[in-house]
């Protein structure tokens, strides 16, 4: 059984976003999250023909269908989601569109093909195990059904949907207004002049959103076809996690990462097998227009057994201050899509200040866990800074400087990475007026001691030499 990479810390009391992701995943606790996996028993029914409880017309009903017991389907906006379910005889995926008001937490009514595909028998009572799913192939837009509805009352049914809503609301004077949601879960505004046609915005349990144009009581009464569908969520035999315990949805965009002054930066990233059975071909690669700034240093396992875990680490290296963008694409043996994490890397440099506040960006990302942002100004932080970093024995280059009065301070070139020492000789025969004695590359030499040598003679008078470092 394949469960979805949205995040297991979903539903934790802390989730802290870092950055935008391609798409929202907020899913409501314990009945959206595809993670969660609910146990219960099977018990067959005759099945819905249509207007179950959840008042699907015929057309909208799968061949395999269910009901939802009742202590979840009180809290939970079932209706008209999908579910994979595990029985004796094997896996199938299938519609919830009514209610099963006998049934405890976990069981599941299943019309007569869904019990069969599931237990292998027609009758009887089953263990099961069952997660939601998106809605499998391509279903076109949402289409909405109107019922009972008026100028004054519009109740509306969203139907054909990927994932389960979760809100529904009209435009009204140019404002969304949020309809009320009925006890079988269709939506409902009363009072208020629906002037045709109408604009509907609505919102799954992952908090996308699809929003119709052109609805018009009429038209919906026999089902009207709204602005699309919502986003499935991509199914994976395999989480990715960056740091360890912070996983990162397929699609999704890991931290950036920073090469400061040049130099590599490495990043360890987790693969986790989330199925019972060994993986095997499991393939790390690099793609896109800046993939080759990117290197996999340490390629993960190839095989990895039910439930493990391996590592793969990666280096970025900048070589200017360019954003850089790549593509981490994982592949193995049980999934037909690959898993693939978006990179941001860069440069950031000890000579370059972008936001022009006092402290260079490659400093500002160093600090950035006490509130240092490299590409906003930050003039009176980067002062209480410098007015107090000398009490923790930190000082600038400036200051350093001061503290060796004619001994000049060494500094790396933030590009090459070298340090350049400049040595110049000057004569003079009074002390008063110097002039420069060339070096020339024969004059110089480097004994065995690793000393620079430098043999001359000269005609003039000079009495004096000095020696100039910088």
């Amino acid at each position: 059984m394949k469960m979805s990479t949205v995040s297991r810390a979903l539903c934790s009391p802390l989730v802290i976003l870092l950055l935008s992701i391609v798409a929202p995943t907020n899913p409501v606790c314990g009945q959206g999250d595809p993670r969660e996996i609910y146990t219960g028993s099977a018990t067959g029914y005759s099945g819905t023909s249509g207007m179950g409880a959840y008042g699907f017309p015929a057309s909208e009903v799968a061949t395999l269908h269910g009901a939802m017991n009742a202590p979840q389907a009180e809290s939970g906006t079932w209706g008209g989601a999908w579910v994979e379910v595990s029985g004796p005889a094997g896996v199938a995926l299938l519609q919830i569109v009514d209610f099963f008001p006998e049934g405890g937490d976990g069981d599941l009514d299943l019309s007569p093909d869904a019990f069969e595909a599931v237990t292998g028998e027609v009758s009887g009572i089953y263990p099961i195990s069952w997660h939601w799913i998106s809605a499998p192939g391509e279903l076109g837009p949402i289409r909405f059904y109107s019922l009972s509805s008026n100028s004054y009352y519009l109740r509306l049914l969203a139907a054909n949907i990927v994932n389960p809503v979760d809100k529904m609301e009209i435009l009204i004077g140019g404002e969304y207004v949020e309809m009320e949601v009925t006890s079988n879960h269709s939506f409902e505004i009363s009072g208020t002049l629906i002037e045709e046609p109408f604009t509907i915005r609505v919102t799954d349990i992952l908090g996308n959103e699809v929003v119709s144009t052109g609805l018009t009581i009429t038209a919906t009464e026999a089902g009207q076809d709204g602005g699309g569908n919502f986003p499935p969520v991509i199914e994976s035999s395999i989480a990715i996690e960056q740091p360890v315990g912070n996983e990162i949805a397929n699609g999704g965009r890991a931290d950036p990462i920073f090469s400061i002054d040049g130099e590599a930066t490495l990043v360890e990233f987790a693969l986790l097998n989330l199925e019972a059975e060994e993986l095997t071909d499991l393939v790390a690669t690099l793609d896109g227009t800046d993939a080759a700034y990117f290197s996999i240093t340490s390629a993960p396992s190839s095989t990895l057994a039910g439930g493990g875990m391996t590592t793969l680490e990666l280096s970025f290296t900048a070589a200017d201050g360019v954003t850089r963008e790549a593509t981490l694409r994982v592949t193995n043996s049980a999934d037909l899509e690959s898993y693939d994490i978006q990179l941001l890397g860069q440069g950031a440099f000890s000579s370059v200040d972008r936001d022009l506040d006092g402290m260079n960006d490659a400093a500002e990302v160093k600090l950035s866990a006490l509130g240092f942002d490299w590409e906003v100004a930050q003039n009176d932080l980067v002062d209480l800074f410098y007015e107090n970093a000398s009490t923790a024995g930190l000082y600038t280059t400036e200051q350093v400087q001061d503290l060796n009065v004619g001994t000049p301070i060494l500094q790396r070139n933030p590009e090459s990475g070298r340090f350049t020492l400049t040595i110049a000789l000057q004569q003079s025969p009074d002390l008063e007026s110097f002039t420069s004695l060339p070096f020339s590359a024969s004059d110089v030499s480097v004994n065995e001691s690793g000393e620079i040598e430098f043999e001359f003679s000269s005609t003039e008078r000079t009495e004096f030499y000095r020696l100039f470092v910088d």
